[in-house]
């Protein structure tokens, strides 16, 4: 991006139950994960003019089926992943003992396993698809040809 060129942003918003500044394990491990992969992929974007912004919204008992959710630029991470992570409800005993009483809330569908929260690797990616920036490589073998001198001994 050149010195004149506006900086673009991505949200990345974590909707969490907070009760008496308590939230539950599983929105914990959501806001942990987030941070992580904004932590992750904040440098890499910013080299293409892109900034990510986390934010935090803290829900009261009456919107506890929205929590537990990830929101990347509007939009739930898992529509960013082409149908890998899906959208799931369970038994969350943590929120349950918050509110005093049984609840479900969001959990997800990863590669066919249940999994209570989004990982770090998830999120970034539904990140770096946000920007629109390609996902990095994996580095291959790298082939590597030392020369040495009759001088190197």
């Amino acid at each position: 991006m050149g010195c004149c060129s506006p900086e673009r942003e991505v949200a990345v918003e974590v909707k969490r139950l907070v009760m008496g500044g308590q939230t539950c394990e599983r929105c914990g491990d959501a806001w942990d994960a987030a941070l992580a992969a904004v932590r992750a992929v904040e440098g890499e974007l910013a080299g293409y003019g892109v900034r990510v912004r986390l934010i935090e919204t803290q829900l009261p008992p009456e919107r506890i089926t929205e929590s537990n959710t990830v929101l990347v630029a509007g939009r739930p991470a898992e529509e960013w992943l082409d149908g890998a992570v899906l959208p799931s409800d369970s038994d969350c005993p943590s929120c349950g003992e918050l509110v005093g009483e049984p609840v479900c809330c969001r959990s997800y569908e990863v590669a066919g396993e249940e999994v209570e929260a989004l990982t770090p690797e998830v999120i970034a990616t539904a990140i770096r698809r946000a920007a629109g920036i390609p996902e990095p490589r994996p580095i291959g073998a790298l082939r590597v040809t030392i020369v040495t001198t009759p001088e190197c001994g």
